[in-house]
């Protein structure tokens, strides 16, 4: 069933179309890796790597090499996410380096430590170790690797300017596709021929996105994923608005999620820890099936480090099955499943009595203390505005992106109008996606309009490389709303140089919409629907008024 294609050599960045995005360069990138080069097998064991460095602690990873045997080991997969500020360190290496590589600090710091550096806040330690080591510690014998995509989620603004989120937004679904083939190539087949043979994918912030369509992917191929653990994941109004949301619940629905209550229930367990733009999934019945936590870092964090309450997502749960177990609180964390017998509608980390040790590891159900979001999902109408090169079809049933004519690099190019409400609650674009003889140096490149200045900006990257088998349905967040006229849409498919039979069928064009029960989403919207209506109407001539 794999669709994999081995690239012994790196591909390059596809030069920008005439006339296209103003951040081609900077959001449209090459690839350097094969999907198994991206995966890293931790062998540093309980042990944090000397200097800090983490090169050492890692191996590669071969094909069919993992889950051998009767009884295979549990095969634990963490994906970091973005990675704000690296964008040097990925430009300065041509693309070629990996989150644990050697050549991947900023001035001898790496993205998503925490992953194997110990964790703590001024008032209280979190993870002695990092989740890595974690992992190894509640199961000696586990399968534990890493999944790289620092070359696409790097930026250059840090964190604290959310402007660049939507480049590392951009490459998530396909990140999700090469790991789910990353996956199918180094594991064993007989892994997944067995009961025995358990996989848990874990994802923090952009990762998580990463992990949830590698989990969807595999499902949809006939593959068992038991496990899937979504650390806060961006979704709250801060990301909406920036383009960086991940639009988890619209993946979640598609996936089949086990209900917690049954030890046999058919499906993958499913954990989700909001600390800082995460948020808790409401909606269909396989959202209702998610076990949900909602931490409190605010209480050992200040407001001046949204870093560290992003990050305490995944350095509490790296903490949480030891640190329970210290202060004889039920299991949590990588303990889990199951679940405890109380757990909905979310487990909440209420702090009682402050700030303490045990109080960090004590969860109580209840309403949830964070926000809770749904989503929905209708028909859009995308009206053709022009086509250039090869394509085809209607947006109403398919559009079909062939090779284009003429010198190389020639692009097939679709625009398209549509409208969402300055009032509504549309947050996102979907589209279902199939690829026929994808080749490495193909690419697929959606944009839409700039929330901020109206212009176009890359919101969705897939390559040839990163072949996929089948269907695939992608959610982007799109947050800009229309006035008196349509808002824009491009499609730009380049062929590599001497394809001459590829193909993209694009179809089944919907917005995605985003609500919270609090009702905070709705009053944003409206307000900034009122100060663009302000903006926008002339005001009255003088004469007429009179």
């Amino acid at each position: 069933m794999s669709s994999t294609i081995i690239v012994p050599a790196a591909v390059s960045a596809p030069p920008a179309p005439q006339n296209g995005p103003s951040d081609w360069s900077e959001a449209v990138r090459g690839n350097a890796f094969s999907n198994i080069e991206r995966l890293g097998q931790w062998i540093g064991g309980t042990n944090i790597p000397a200097n800090n460095d983490p090169s050492g602690s890692f191996a590669p990873v071969a094909s069919q090499s993992l889950g051998t045997g009767s009884t295979p080991p549990t095969i634990h997969v963490l994906v970091h996410g973005w990675a704000p500020g690296y964008r040097s360190v990925v430009d300065a290496q041509n693309g070629s380096v990996l989150w644990w590589g050697a050549n991947a600090d900023l001035d001898g710091a790496w993205p998503s430590d925490f992953a194997w550096l110990p964790a703590s806040a001024p008032s209280l330690q979190i993870n002695s170790t990092g989740l890595l080591q974690s992992i190894v510690a509640q199961d000696s014998q586990a399968i534990v690797l890493a999944y790289s995509w620092l070359d696409d989620s790097a930026t250059d603004k840090g964190f604290l300017d959310l402007t660049e989120v939507y480049q590392s937004e951009a490459y998530t679904h396909v990140n999700g596709l090469r790991l789910a083939d990353a996956l199918e190539q180094a594991i064993a087949s007989s892994f997944w021929n067995t009961h025995t043979g358990l996989l848990h994918l874990i994802g923090h912030s952009h990762g998580s996105k990463v992990a949830s369509v590698a989990a969807l992917t595999l499902q949809q191929r006939g593959y068992r994923v038991a496990h899937l653990t979504i650390l806060d994941s961006p979704e709250s109004e801060l990301t909406l608005e920036a383009n960086g949301a991940n639009l988890l619940g619209f993946y979640l629905e598609q996936a089949q999620i086990a209900d917690p209550s049954f030890d046999c229930a058919a499906g993958a367990f499913v954990d989700n820890y909001a600390s800082y733009f995460g948020v808790g999934y409401t909606g269909g019945s396989q959202l209702g099936n998610i076990v949900e936590v909602a931490l409190q870092p605010s209480e050992i964090f200040a407001i001046d480090k949204p870093g560290d309450r992003h990050g305490y997502a995944a350095t509490w749960y790296g903490g949480a099955a030891a640190g329970a177990a210290s202060q004889d609180e039920p299991p949590l964390g990588l303990a889990w499943p199951p679940a405890p017998k109380d757990y909905q509608p979310a487990l909440n980390q209420n702090w009682p009595g402050g700030a303490s040790e045990h109080a960090q590891w004590k969860l109580q159900a209840g309403t949830p203390i964070g926000s809770v979001f749904s989503y929905g999902y209708a028909p859009l109408t995308v009206k053709t505005d022009w086509g250039e090169g090869n394509v085809s079809g209607d947006p109403s049933t398919t559009l079909l992106f062939g090779p284009a004519s003429g010198a190389w690099p020639a692009y097939s190019i679709f625009k398209g109008g549509y409208d969402n409400a300055l009032d509504g609650d549309g947050y996102g674009v979907a589209f279902d996606l199939s690829w026929t003889a994808p080749q490495a140096g193909d690419y697929l490149v959606v944009t839409v309009e700039s929330p901020d200045d109206g212009g176009q900006e890359v919101i969705a990257v897939l390559d040839g490389q990163s072949a996929f088998s089948g269907t695939t349905s992608v959610a982007v967040n799109s947050d800009a709303s229309s006035v008196f006229s349509a808002l824009s849409l491009y499609v730009y498919f380049l062929a590599a140089e001497g394809n001459t039979t590829g193909s993209v069928a694009i179809s089944n064009f919907r917005t995605v919409t985003v609500a919270d029960a609090e009702g905070r989403l709705r009053a944003r919207r409206l307000a900034a629907a009122a100060a663009k209506t302000a903006e926008t109407v002339p005001e009255a001539d003088s004469e007429v008024a009179l």
